[in-house]
């Protein structure tokens, strides 16, 4: 009985550390190594709730420079700028969604903030939009483009001129999460031979589930590893399907010519000058017609009415119209090159959140103060539940390892070909985490600053 009682007393102890540590360092959560962890457990991760409510009396800013571009209000900074180029080319709202990261909901977030705005950008505005010239707009409009389908040249945010006219925003989630999030979502390409419900109970986690996922993953990762049969599909390349390192491949593609011959792309000549023709150093880029941009529809907020990846070349020239959306290719190998590609691009944009921390005080409210919102409004970011999840995570390791904990427990050699296949996509996104705590770090120096200038 002593034994029993020492034995439960040594247990509960070091779970109270398990967690507290957790907590003080919750970068743990996303299978960061040592080092990384230990670069990021020493600073706070979470901003006090007195910089939040915009008041603080210390006096420590940091390295904070007040030369740089500030995180508040850049919906206004950017969109009123006189540079003449906002003219020519027209100002954007540029998301790139990832799939199954969170990006419907940003969607919906999104639509709120037009509508905070008083803007618009649905169903109603595109029917206007078919019958309306682009000379006949305002230069006040604010075009929304969300590229989800198609992969974005690493170089956009340089040679692209309507990169400087956007205002940038990506949200993206562990691989492994995130490929499984698909696989559960989309299916394996037939019909599940189970009831779906019963994929994401915790309680029915049986052999039947264990051998289904055991015979069907594998496969559906054979036949569209690499994005086989997608060459040359520059809208469609990232489906309802597997593409092994899609995060790393969706911010690496390959534009320009010098970009092409190192990765000896020689596939048919026509493909090649598809590529050529439309990019910008070749094709200037102007404001773009109106219905070949995005709007969402009225019915379901989360909904996005993208008719312009549907119409012709005669119509939308090169599907939909927006900053970086001309041809690139990201299908084939890949290599640590590539990482530091996508490193290069995510780098440029705004903001760069992880759907693991929406519900994080701190990520809400630096969305918040980028848009320009109020940080307590009722589409704060951390107030919107997922539009589009079908698993509940009721805490943080659910959040973050959700389906590898599942696969460790009913086929671990599935998730251990699924972690190989990616090796580089996660290794890519310890990258992406650093990124999000630079910004956001940044963000939180600029609060620091204001609040000892009130």
């Amino acid at each position: 009985m002593e034994t029993n009682t020492k034995r439960t007393g040594i247990i509960a102890l070091f779970t109270v550390y398990i967690s507290f540590s957790l907590y003080q360092n919750p970068s743990y959560l996303y299978g960061l190594t040592k080092s990384m962890s230990a670069q990021r457990s020493k600073g706070k991760d979470r901003i006090p709730h007195k910089l939040l409510a915009g008041k603080s009396k210390s006096k420590s800013v940091g390295y904070y420079s007040s030369e740089s571009e500030p995180y508040f209000n850049r919906w206004k900074q950017r969109f009123s700028s006189p540079q003449s180029n906002i003219t020519l080319t027209g100002k954007y709202l540029f998301f790139k969604h990832i799939r199954k990261a969170g990006g419907t909901t940003l969607r919906s977030y999104f639509n709120d903030v037009f509508a905070y705005y008083g803007r618009t950008r649905n169903k109603q505005d595109f029917d206007l939009s078919k019958t309306e010239s682009k000379t006949d707009l305002s230069d006040d409009v604010i075009y929304y483009v969300e590229q989800e389908f198609s992969t974005m040249d690493y170089n956009c945010p340089i040679v692209d001129p309507r990169w400087n006219n956007s205002l940038r925003i990506i949200t993206l989630r562990h691989p492994i999460e995130r490929h499984l999030s698909e696989f559960f979502f989309s299916g394996p390409g037939h019909h599940f031979p189970i009831l779906r419900d019963h994929l994401y109970v915790n309680q029915t986690y049986t052999k039947e589930l264990s051998e289904f996922v055991k015979e069907n993953v594998p496969d559906w990762m054979e036949k569209n590893g690499g994005g086989k049969g997608m060459e040359g599909k520059f809208n469609m390349l990232f489906g309802r399907f597997y593409v092994d390192n899609f995060q790393l491949r969706a911010l690496a593609g390959c534009s320009s010519r010098e970009c092409l011959d190192e990765k000896n792309f020689t596939n048919d000549n026509f493909l090649l000058q598809d590529i050529l023709n439309f990019h910008p150093s070749v094709k200037s880029y102007a404001i773009p017609v109106p219905k070949c941009t995005n709007f969402i529809t009225m019915q379901r907020t989360a909904g996005l009415l993208e008719m312009c990846s549907k119409m012709q070349r005669d119509e939308c020239s090169n599907g939909c119209d927006g900053p970086c959306f001309y041809p690139s290719v990201a299908w084939g190998k890949i290599s640590t090159t590539d990482i530091e590609r996508a490193t290069k691009a995510l780098e440029a944009y705004d903001v760069v959140l992880l759907m693991e921390t929406f519900d994080e005080e701190d990520q809400s409210a630096w969305l918040s103060d980028v848009m320009g919102v109020p940080r307590d409004s009722n589409f704060a970011l951390n107030k919107k539940h997922s539009t589009n999840s079908m698993v509940e995570k009721s805490n943080i390791r659910e959040k973050t390892h959700f389906y590898r904990d599942l696969f460790r427990s009913i086929a671990p050699t599935v998730l251990k070909q699924l972690e190989l296949d990616n090796e580089l996509e996660v290794f890519f996104f310890n990258k992406v985490l650093e990124i999000n705590k630079q910004k956001t770090d940044q963000w939180k120096k600029e609060v620091m600053f204001k609040s000892t200038q009130a």
